[in-house]
């Protein structure tokens, strides 16, 4: 059975820049000797903002599609 995902947005408002400092956090902690995943280091800082999630229709799948073949096109031609 296909599950449609749902997407969520997060407390904070530069998403891009937090996550690369969560992954230096765990560079860092890894260096240091400890054993922790990132799943620990998200799982400790990351809230999601609720408010804000959504999930797809169904019954727009299609379109979907449609527009994510358009985006990976302009991204790659931007590259």
């Amino acid at each position: 059975m296909f599950l449609m995902p749902k997407f969520v947005t997060l407390k904070v408002s530069e998403g891009a820049a937090y996550g690369a400092a969560l992954q230096a956090l765990w560079c860092w902690r890894l260096q240091q000797g400890e054993k922790i995943s990132i799943v620990e280091i998200t799982d400790e800082f990351v809230e999601i903002n609720k408010s804000e999630t959504a999930a797809p229709n169904k019954e727009n799948v299609e379109i979907y599609r449609e527009l994510q073949t358009l985006q990976d096109e302009a991204s790659k031609a931007l590259r």
